[in-house]
């Protein structure tokens, strides 16, 4: 069994309540609220820019060119994600450029930050794998789903259909099998343990949002 399979295994259960979350069957039905989805955009914006600053530290600690050049590359599409929302959705809403992380969002991106800064590198690589992989299995799911052109979000689901992230995806894995067929045991299962911790993140970044988490104090 590939390392990917075995982590994949592991969050299973996690995924499925991410398919089931308010936010995701909503958005799907097209029946959330508008403001939610304002907020969930203003965070993504956020959370896109410091994964983008993620990447690119990962990359500057591999050792493989092929490694360096796709983590550069993600880093690079996510920045450019980052700016294509300002452009539009922030555009059409009348957003400020400057977005107030909440807490789940701030948490999530200082861990994935830290793994990269402190973490063996293999570990700081599957930190951000579910940032690909599981967004990228929900938005199949939700995409799956439509049957009709009303959905007021029609226009941002059909982004996640897109075959380009669906290869960036995949490259990602790949990357992560490579590395964890080279390591130890013990890097393997702290491997697992990142990826488990940032798809719990993940569940509590869509939450927050549906909430529209603010600070207590």
């Amino acid at each position: 069994m590939k390392w990917s399979e075995r982590a994949w295994e592991n969050v299973k259960p996690i995924y499925d309540k991410i398919l089931t979350m308010p936010f995701n069957q909503e958005l799907s039905n097209g029946t959330l609220p508008k403001e939610k989805f304002i907020f969930y955009l203003a965070q993504d914006a956020y959370y896109l820019l410091e994964f983008g600053r993620t990447l690119s530290a990962i990359s500057g600690r591999m050792q493989n060119a092929e490694m360096i050049m796709a983590f550069a590359g993600f880093s690079t599409g996510a920045i450019f994600a980052e700016r294509s929302l300002h452009e539009s959705y922030f555009a059409e809403f009348g957003l400020a450029n400057q977005v107030q992380p909440s807490p789940s969002t701030l948490l999530y991106t200082n861990y994935i930050l830290s793994q990269a800064a402190y973490a063996n590198v293999e570990v700081a690589v599957v930190a951000v794998l579910p940032c690909f992989w599981i967004y990228k299995a929900v938005g199949d799911h939700i995409f799956a789903q439509q049957d009709n052109d009303q959905n007021p979000y029609k226009r941002w689901i059909d982004m996640y259909a897109g075959i380009e992230f669906a290869a960036a995806v995949e490259k990602a894995i790949a990357i992560a099998d490579q590395m964890a067929a080279q390591a130890n045991a013990e890097t393997q299962a702290k491997m697992l343990l990142a990826f488990e911790m940032a798809t719990r993140l993940e569940w509590m970044f869509w939450d927050g949002a549906y909430q529209m988490e603010k600070w207590k104090v």
